[in-house]
């Protein structure tokens, strides 16, 4: 086989692996930073890496693109949080945040955002399960697939998650 029909053929199975999870990818990113920029940023320097791996001639090193494309994903989502700073409430009302929001709306979101971090205090192997069966509403099948665990220990770590999030909010 010549180059330039390798080079065909990585590119191929690089925009397969994009279609197939750049929407996955996106919402796992929106729901961890809840930033519409921030996920597709995220989203982007996932497939810029991948495409990096694949194209440098390591793309047999990735046996399990979509267990890789996660990985990738989850490493840029912690890169983000230990770089990010805290915002001020000025700098957010300069940007149009208002903090003022009828009762419903209000209690609505504090509940949300009460969920949200209480799915993020858990143990990532934890939050990770709960967040691709619940959120997401994958099979176990397919959670154990991405993580490169057995269905069974996916199967136990959704339970264990689910307890430990009950326990949480009793």
């Amino acid at each position: 086989m010549n180059d330039l029909h390798i080079q065909k053929e990585i590119k191929e199975k690089f925009e397969a692996l994009f279609q197939q999870h750049s929407d996955v990818i996106y919402r796992l990113c929106l729901y961890r930073t809840s930033n519409e920029d921030t996920a597709y940023d995220l989203v982007q320097e996932t497939f810029v890496r991948l495409w990096k791996t694949m194209s440098s001639g390591k793309d047999k090193e990735v046996e399990k693109p979509k267990q890789y494309i996660y990985q990738i994903a989850r490493n840029l989502i912690i890169d983000y949080y230990k770089r990010k700073k805290t915002v001020s409430l000025d700098q957010l009302q300069d940007k149009g945040f208002d903090p003022v929001a009828s009762e419903s709306s209000a209690e609505l979101l504090t509940e949300v955002s009460l969920l949200k971090d209480v799915i993020e205090s858990l143990e990532e192997e934890f939050r990770d399960v709960i967040y691709m069966r619940y959120i997401e509403e994958m099979k176990v099948k397919h959670i154990a697939e991405i993580l490169g665990i057995s269905e069974n220990l996916a199967s136990v770590r959704i339970s264990r998650g689910k307890k430990m999030l009950r326990e949480k909010f009793e």
